[in-house]
């Protein structure tokens, strides 16, 4: 079937035209150099920079989708180019950010939802604060205190933004059936005898039979390249994550722990006893494929790793419920205490009960050094002792006080009888809301419920989830009636209900990208106690924590246990349904949680793959119960020598804050080389910072993988962003400022240096990110498809054009003499006797254009106009092509050549294509910086890594 059915569509042809149509469309193109944006008219160098640095913060968060848009978004804003006139509303918030713009801007596409993790800076996806109905200022809850006029006083409530949001995830990439097929079936009936029969669609079967994979027998099966050994470490992550929130949500239901300590202990040991029976479970049925090396003597981890995938996957799509009851059917305690365990250790145990008789253990040691024996004594100053042997310290001392606990069974009994009271079932009083509650407490309570659409099914839990242990102290009474405790257990739980949630939000985006995942790509970040503190200042806890006298509620640690402590409170309430729909300032700070790594990971990036060492030393200020930190970056490079920089931050901080603070302060410095106006405006000292830097970057730098070079480009480092998106004038702009910094003329181009450009360009063009293979990947069966397949293919062949012994005549001649038999064919040469130097890329460009307009017009018998012009050293070649769509014909090959090619534009109208080849700039007249990197610009791949390259290609892009 010819490839252009269904894809060249008539249109009704265009009134004669005059001749010399090539000059209305090279007049055309001379306009456009401002894109209209928010009624205002921008700069086409403005709204590449913009969308860098977008880009930037999306590569940081590693929402690589988004990324890449802003990447492939920033090759269209060329001098003369016709970027999109409708951009994604995600995208134009953004770009009024940077731009500065505030007015909505005409043109956006509401109906396109922003990706996952939109948010970039100021403004966030749905973040405008509703329109809140007015307070009544009557009744007992509003009512506050009067003026001396009468009129009641504004309520002081903070206005807490109450929107709350569905979520919609991207679909789920599929696993390769080949890899899952046999397995799938095999562990969705496992599952099924386990749990009782239950509806699931395929998605769900290829999951499971992934999830059923160990590492071994990726690598057997030569899958590991299409299934990376990292997906199966972020389902793991997921299904521990999910594990934690199933084992500690059973166990809320039942027990109530005196202390976080004894709440923690009781999880650690319930998750292992869990962790035991699921892997028992998953061998038992001979789930895990292994490859033949590793399914000789299997360990028991290998089943335990593949029943926490299970449920990973099983949470993946959705099935939270039938990974609950898998977890108790396998572990039938799930639900009840442990028989014959304990909730704590022995020893804090034996601590509890004899403490007050000063406990102590003796050790003595027996048998040779490869094999001791440790004997421990567990001793009270009344005279009881127990003692016991075992292979280490720790062991013996457990079983020393496990048998002074057996010993005295009636002193256990007596410390803890409120603990056995409950483990035999008796009822506990349910906490209620407080009677006589402040307002701000009231308020925060009221509008948590509405933020997480509770209703008030968890008054009680929020009251108890706005309450610090200092409060507990001084207002016994009020605790005692409404029955509440501190807010420490619920906070305890929330860190395992954030962790999930985060673990879940990192998989869904990942997984709906591919399967070929890296390190980074699954590189979880477990939230910190500033992490949560942020949370908590976004819901505007402070106002309604209850705290003592003493305490002010706005401690970092008071507000993070209070954010940690809703989360699980509304988890309790709501369960999984909060992975659907949560509200906007959670879903905002999750996504700025997972994908931001903050600069001090950032920084050690730069300077290992700049051969940069270094460490921070700290310096204190200030009393010992106020004292804060700062932090000095001391960073040597590789020809030795030190650079040191301190930054303060802002009010009292930590040594993570401080050291944060100075990191950030660096990687401030360093861009400051991209702007005239960044670089105008840096101190001496700074500049001087920026110099050294610079420097030992360039003296550094070493070999890189593909891997490390997108995240080089990712943060702009040396350049290279401003190569790969081909924006050479803002590169020799850059060049030049470096050399104002570090010496033009003195200045020695390392050889890595030359070679990191010349492999950031093969990446750029013809990389596993780039357009050109995401084309080319493009397998679905639509004739829109098919084509996208056919123009990467095409213009690789362009890309890897060798020399030839032609001329731009010679290639239009020979294409002249093959289709002119077939279609009729009007050809003005008006390029004279101007001089033009082509590129052996530039002569394979023409050769394919004309190919594939020709094959185009062939298939529905129409003719094409053909004129060459060259004007101001740019070779035009314009193509006619009457009768035809060409926008859905061309505009796909147009696009992805122009980013493939270097000093290539080609150019779609509704009737015709423009293609613009521009000569190369004199090398020799450029300073050294900006010569190595046009001249990478410019060469590209080696002859050998072409013809690599284009064994390569020919595999990836054969086409059925």
């Amino acid at each position: 079937m010819n490839r252009w059915v269904g894809i060249v569509s008539l249109r009704e042809t265009a009134p004669p035209t005059p001749v010399h149509r090539i000059a209305l469309a090279i007049e055309a193109a001379s306009k456009r150099t401002a894109y209209a944006l928010g009624g205002r008219q921008v700069p086409y160098a403005r709204m590449r920079a913009a969308l860098r640095r977008i880009a930037q913060v999306y590569a940081g968060r590693r929402a690589w989708g988004q990324w890449e848009y802003c990447v492939d978004l920033t090759g269209d804003f060329f001098d003369g180019g016709a970027p999109p006139r409708c951009l994604p509303t995600w995208l134009v918030a953004d770009l009024q950010d940077i731009l500065g713009q505030g007015a909505a801007v005409r043109g956006a596409r509401p109906q396109q939802k922003a990706p996952e993790h939109s948010a970039v800076f100021s403004h966030q996806p749905g973040s405008r604060r509703p329109q809140r109905a007015p307070r009544q200022t009557a009744g007992p809850d509003r009512a506050g205190p009067k003026s001396s006029a009468g009129s009641v006083r504004r309520d002081p409530r903070p206005d807490r933004q109450l929107a709350a949001r569905d979520i919609e995830y991207s679909p789920l990439v599929s696993p390769p059936q080949d890899l899952v097929a046999e397995s799938g079936a095999r562990v969705l009936a496992a599952v099924a005898d386990t749990v009782g029969s239950w509806d699931c669609a395929g998605e769900v079967v290829a999951w499971l039979g992934l999830a059923a994979e160990h590492r071994s027998h990726l690598y057997e099966s030569r899958q590991a390249e299409t299934v990376t050994p990292h997906v199966l470490g972020l389902l793991e992550r997921l299904g521990a994550t999910a594990l934690d929130v199933i084992v500690l949500d059973a166990y809320t239901q039942w027990a109530r722990p005196r202390k976080v300590g004894e709440q923690a202990t009781a999880h650690n040991q319930r998750r292992r006893a869990a962790d035991l029976a699921l892997g028992a479970w998953a061998a038992g049925r001979r789930l895990p494929r292994m490859g033949l090396g590793e399914a000789q003597r299997p360990a028991p981890s290998v089943a335990e790793g593949v029943a926490r995938q299970i449920l990973g996957a099983l949470s993946l799509v959705g099935e939270h419920e039938t990974a609950r009851r898998l977890v108790a059917t396998v572990w039938p305690d799930l639900d009840r205490p442990v028989a014959g365990t304990e909730t704590v250790d022995p020893v804090s145990q034996a601590h509890a009960v004899f403490g007050k008789e000063e406990l102590t253990f003796d050790f003595d040691e027996e048998g040779p050094d490869h094999q001791k024996v440790f004997r421990a004594t567990a001793r009270t100053r009344s005279g009881r002792t127990a003692s016991c042997s075992a292979p280490t310290k720790k062991a013996a001392r457990l079983a020393a006080a496990r048998a002074l606990l057996d010993r005295y069974p009636h002193l256990v009994k007596a410390a803890v009888p409120q603990r056995r009271a409950q483990a035999a079932g008796a009822p506990v009083a349910l906490p209620v809301p407080y009677a006589r509650a402040p307002l701000g407490h009231r308020n925060a309570t009221s509008d948590l419920a509405i933020m997480f659409d509770l209703g008030h099914r968890a008054d009680a839990l929020l009251a108890q989830a706005l309450t610090h242990t200092s409060w507990i102290l001084e207002n016994q009474e009020a605790v005692t009636a409404a029955h509440q405790r501190s807010n420490q257990l619920l906070a305890h739980h929330g860190s395992f209900v954030i962790d999930h949630l985060s673990a879940y939000t990192r998989a869904r985006s990942a997984f709906s990208r591919d399967l070929q995942l890296d390190e980074d790509d699954t590189r979880f970040h477990s939230s910190s106690d500033e992490d949560t503190a942020r949370l908590g200042t976004a819901l505007a806890l402070s106002d309604g924590l209850l705290t003592s006298r003493g305490e002010s509620g706005t401690g970092r640690t008071a507000v993070s246990d209070a954010a940690q402590a809703v989360l699980a409170a509304a988890w309790r309430t709501r369960g999984p349904a909060l992975l659907r729909r949560r509200p906007v300032v959670l879903e905002t700070w999750l996504a700025s949680l997972e994908h931001r790594h903050d600069p001090v990971t950032v920084l050690n990036a730069m300077s290992v793959t700049c051969g940069i060492t270094g460490d921070f030393e700290y310096q204190t200020s200030g009393p010992e119960h106020l004292k804060s930190y700062t932090a000095t970056a001391v960073l040597q490079d590789a020809t030795g020598a030190v650079h040191r920089w301190t930054a303060r931050p802002e009010g009292q901080s930590g040594k993570l804050e401080a050291k944060k603070a100075t990191a950030q302060d660096i990687l401030s410095i360093l861009a400051a080389a991209t702007s005239d106006d960044l670089l105008a405006a840096l101190t001496p000292q700074r500049r001087n910072l920026l110099t050294g830097l610079l420097r030992a970057q360039l003296a550094g730098l070493g070999s890189t993988t593909e891997r490390q070079r997108t995240r080089i480009v990712a943060r702009g480092d040396l350049g290279t962003d401003l190569l790969a998106t081909g924006d050479t004038e803002a590169f020799l702009a850059w060049a030049d400022r470096v050399g104002t910094l570090i010496g033009p003329h003195g200045l020695t181009v390392p050889e890595a240096l030359g070679e990191l450009y010349r492999r950031v360009i093969v990446d750029a063009r013809q990389g596993p990110r780039s357009l050109l293979r995401r084309m080319a990947a493009d397998q679905s069966a639509d004739g829109a498809s098919t084509i996208r397949r056919y123009a990467a293919a095409a213009v690789l062949r362009a890309a890897n054009t060798g020399p030839w012994d032609k001329s731009v005549r010679d290639i239009v001649q020979d294409w002249w003499r093959e289709q002119a038999p077939d279609i009729a064919i009007s050809l003005r040469d008006d390029m004279r006797n101007e001089t033009f130097e082509p590129l052996s890329m530039h002569l394979g460009a023409v050769h394919e254009t004309l190919k594939w307009c020709g094959e185009a017009a062939e298939a529905i018998g129409t003719s094409v106009d053909l004129e060459l012009t060259v004007e101001k050293g740019t070779l035009h070649v314009w193509i006619g092509l009457p009768g035809i769509d060409v926008r859905a014909a061309c505009d796909d090959f147009a696009q992805v050549l122009t980013r493939t090619l270097p000093y290539t534009d080609c150019l779609v109208d509704d009737d015709h294509v423009l293609l613009r080849l521009h000569s190369s700039p004199d090398l020799s007249a450029l300073a050294p910086l900006a010569a190595a990197g046009l001249n990478a610009y410019l060469v590209g791949a080696t002859d050998e890594e072409l013809e690599d390259d284009e064994e390569d290609g020919a595999s990836r892009l054969e086409i059925s």
